[in-house]
């Protein structure tokens, strides 16, 4: 269900404006946010966290510091707090302005600059536990054709659309939306399978494509779209390789 390197990539969206780049810095750093986690002292962490945290699919991302610290339980378990003792300055990881924990063992769970965390990618069980309910929740009401998935990828939504992007257990990505007015209990209007997600330019930036017959769905987010409104999506809709509309999608879960 996991998806881990779906979260990999969060981290280069804030390299724009972040300009630290010495270990040391970054070592400073990663023990004050250890510390924090070490004496389970989430009220004080909430206040290193950049808004909102994103949280894998349908888990809601965090808004602000009142949802973290009630949140905070589902974040880092015994198991994570294993790997604290072992954070060295070789675990430092500097790449485009941002420091992550990546060594020798970790895997890059949490990736921050001199003040916040930008990104934490280390999911507990508990925190997969609560993805599997929500998951068998909206399993349970969506039309059985698209109720299998291995992980959700994207969601989003227009003033006549809805749009899914699901990972199938095969890797295939499958894209499914809805009309304005059908519930997703009822069949979807369209079903694409075999979707391309593509990585690119230095900002790491992501946008899935499909092909139907003569037409091609991309959905750009913000890093990789220009004309994209700050925090919304895109869908591109063209035909035979000429663009016939764009619909802003707001993300949803």
């Amino acid at each position: 269900m996991r998806t881990f390197v779906a979260f990999w990539f969060v981290f280069l969206v804030f390299s724009n404006n972040i300009c630290a780049q010495e270990p040391e810095t970054g070592l400073r750093m990663g023990k004050k946010i250890l510390n924090l986690i070490s004496q389970n002292n989430p009220s004080e962490l909430a206040k290193y966290i950049a808004y909102p945290l994103k949280r894998p699919n349908p888990i809601p991302d965090i808004k602000n510091e009142k949802e973290f610290v009630a949140y905070y339980p589902n974040l880092f378990d015994a198991k994570f707090k294993k790997l604290i003792p072992k954070f060295t300055q070789k675990e430092v990881l500097v790449r485009n302005g941002l420091f992550g924990m990546v060594g020798d063992v970790f895997q890059g769970e949490i990736w921050y600059d001199e003040s916040v965390i930008v990104s934490i990618n280390y999911f507990s069980d508990k925190e997969i536990s609560l993805e599997k309910s929500l998951t068998k929740k909206i399993q349970s009401v969506i039309h059985p054709s698209v109720k299998q998935w291995e992980s959700n990828v994207f969601v989003g939504k227009s003033k006549n659309l809805l749009v899914r992007v699901d990972r199938l257990s095969n890797g295939d990505l499958r894209y499914v939306s809805w009309s304005k007015g059908k519930p997703i209990s009822q069949k979807p209007d369209i079903i694409i399978l075999q979707g391309e997600e593509v990585h690119e330019g230095t900002m790491g930036s992501t946008f899935w494509t499909f092909s139907n017959n003569n037409w091609r769905y991309t959905i750009f987010n913000q890093e990789s779209c220009e004309n994209c409104k700050q925090s919304n999506y895109e869908l591109v809709l063209e035909e035979n390789g000429l663009e016939k509309s764009r619909i802003v999608l707001v993300l949803s879960k």
